[in-house]
């Protein structure tokens, strides 16, 4: 079987930011997203609940975009520029194989 690498990149950002996220993603070339939502955890700056009500924009999401390389380095220089500005995320990038090379640009 054929394996094609792609970049995975995975953003942890308060909810008030995912459209974003997402905007940036697709004017960046991205051929989709997945949001993860409802989860918490700890760190630097404490803890940070799931999210609350409908509504709520204060919890943790997690916006993960699977993509060539060069769409990769796109979305990674937007995302240094959101941060530059001094909205909080967390962004870890990996290597990643699949199958279907045309579904992810």
């Amino acid at each position: 079987m054929q394996l094609f690498t792609k970049k995975r990149i995975s953003t942890i950002v308060e909810g008030t930011y995912v459209d974003a996220v997402v905007e940036l993603a697709g004017n960046s070339g991205a051929s989709g997203f997945t949001i993860y939502e409802g989860f918490r955890g700890k760190g630097r700056h404490g803890m940070k609940k799931s999210r609350g009500g409908v509504g709520d924009l204060s919890g943790n999401v997690e916006v993960v975009v699977i993509a060539s390389p060069e769409v990769a380095d796109r979305i990674l220089r937007g995302l240094q520029e959101m941060m530059d500005r001094g909205i909080r995320l967390v962004v870890h990038v990996a290597d990643v194989q699949v199958i279907r090379d045309h579904h992810f640009s």
